[in-house]
């Protein structure tokens, strides 16, 4: 009797975990840029990290710290659930403005929800008036994070980047 109940506890907590495990974004976790995967029209970054998590209230942190093309770092957070709506969005000039003097990012990021439980859309704007926007997925194995950038260059031409990364950590 002890061996059977014993089983069927471990059961309901295997059970249990897997459940709330499920429930858990596939994007979060901790993602390395694959120069070799992405595609760009131009120079690519020289390295990429990106950190997903999520918040007990569901608002998912997202935090990209980029070496670009020249060698100059910088980085980009936001704070968003995906309902679509426009959350701030700070990069390192906003953030530095805010700590300065207060002003809030003119920068914002939405993120909305699609059919497929591991894909997004996402909009970045500024002062209202879209900049870019594409899609983020993550593979089926978990083991890649891939998003597309649609905007336009200097020359106003639309142009569009496809972002790969790689898991690193949880």
């Amino acid at each position: 009797m002890k061996i059977t109940a014993a089983i069927l506890t471990a059961l309901f907590l295997i059970g249990g975990s897997r459940a709330s495990h499920a429930q858990v974004p596939a994007i979060i976790g901790t993602w390395k840029f694959n120069v070799e995967a992405s595609k760009f029209p131009g120079p690519a970054p020289q390295a990429e990290i990106r950190s997903y998590r999520l918040t007990d209230s569901g608002v998912l942190i997202g935090v990209a710290i980029n070496i670009d093309a020249q060698g100059r770092p910088s980085f980009l957070q936001f704070a968003a659930k995906p309902d679509g709506n426009d959350y701030p969005e700070f990069d390192t000039a906003s953030a530095a403005k805010y700590l300065a003097d207060g002003t809030a990012p003119a920068r914002t990021y939405a993120e909305i929800r699609t059919d497929d439980p591991r894909k997004v859309h996402w909009i970045d704007k500024a002062g209202g008036k879209i900049l870019s926007s594409g899609e983020k997925w993550v593979s089926k194995d978990g083991k890649q994070l891939s998003f597309t950038v649609d905007t336009k260059n200097a020359q106003d031409k639309q142009v569009q980047y496809l972002y790969v990364f790689d898991r690193t950590g949880p």
